[in-house]
């Protein structure tokens, strides 16, 4: 994942990882589990860290996120919120679209 960040198609990636993040945080609410509401705002979490990102890089000062951070970041959102299952399938769907393996280590 880090070698996508670093690359010409973090854009790319961070939109599909956006994107398939809000169809997980749909699809957890059709399950009816019992901790869907805490998923869900870990995936809107997720979400905003990625916008952020996004954002970030459209600005002329460069805010956001390190890139070597980012992950950790993802990851630790996710925890909160039992939703790292979903994080995975977002960031493999996400590495898929932009053609690469990505480093998926310390998932």
């Amino acid at each position: 994942m880090l070698a996508v960040l670093e690359s010409e198609s973090k854009e790319v990636f961070l939109l599909a990882l956006g994107h398939r993040l809000g169809i997980s945080a749909r699809f957890i609410f059709s399950e009816g589990s019992s901790d869907a509401l805490q998923q869900a705002r870990a995936c809107n979490e997720m979400m905003i860290a990625i916008w952020l990102q996004v954002w970030a890089m459209k600005d002329a000062e460069g805010g956001g996120y390190p890139d070597s951070e980012f992950l950790p970041i993802l990851l630790g959102k996710a925890d909160a919120g039992n939703a790292r299952p979903h994080l995975r399938n977002a960031i493999e769907s996400a590495l898929l679209s932009v053609g690469g393996d990505g480093d998926r280590g310390g998932e």
